[in-house]
């Protein structure tokens, strides 16, 4: 399956011919995974299931939660601006660590993320790195985007998802406060979450955008350097 990593997907030949196995033990194993969501379909290709990340994510949560509380407090010293870290479960998006700025006037990120979950930057960033099986999961979940992001509604889903995945950040800038978030990886190209940024609007001009996304990869690239 390591072809499908790409989003391209692997036929069952080639993954028979990477185990060294009959096609007809290949295909029962596969069976099961797909009917277990390990795995999926894209036409005749096998493709990464909803479950491959939740894996991953739940194996590797321990270490992520103790990894970034350090490393956003850091940043949120660093930086006067309050940061979270989020991923996603079972098509469900969770709170992993979490830290108040320190200036005096600031984003209180529970009201900040007391919204629409895909009105969220960090879910909107994590979605653009999924895979179609974990993409899939989510909108069983929660349904599909509406006004809260008008990007993404409808038709233009895809390529909301798929404009944000060429961009590498996901930004929003509100009257009162802009968000950004950027993913963290384990491995090449698996996505484990996403670290989100929060300032007051009037504290943000072009030069300090710069600082504060300088900031917020730093502190992805530190984490990802851990898995």
């Amino acid at each position: 399956m390591e072809s499908s990593r790409s989003g391209s997907g692997a036929s069952l030949g080639e993954i028979a011919d990477g185990l060294n196995e009959k096609l007809t033990t290949v295909r029962n194993i596969l069976k099961t995974m797909e009917a277990c969501d390990y795995i999926g379909r894209k036409g005749k290709l096998y493709i990464p299931g909803s479950k491959t990340g939740d894996l991953s994510r739940s194996a590797n949560l321990d270490r992520l939660k103790n990894v970034s509380r350090t490393l956003l407090e850091n940043a949120a010293r660093r930086t006067g601006e309050s940061f979270v870290l989020t991923t996603v479960f079972h098509g469900k998006r969770e709170i992993v660590s979490r830290c108040q700025g320190n200036n005096e006037v600031g984003v209180n990120i529970g009201v900040a993320e007391y919204k629409t979950v895909y009105s969220l930057v960090t879910t909107r960033i994590i979605l653009a790195f999924s895979n179609e099986m974990e993409r899939r999961q989510f909108i069983d979940v929660n349904g599909l985007p509406g006004e809260e992001w008008p990007e993404a509604v409808g038709e233009k889903f895809e390529f909301g998802l798929a404009q944000l995945k060429s961009a590498g950040v996901a930004a929003e800038r509100k009257e009162s406060f802009c968000a950004y978030a950027v993913p963290i990886f384990y491995g090449d190209e698996n996505i484990m979450g996403a670290i989100g940024l929060f300032a007051p609007a009037f504290r943000v001009n072009e030069k300090r955008e710069i600082e504060l996304l300088a900031a917020l990869s730093e502190a992805a690239e530190n984490i990802n350097k851990q898995f």
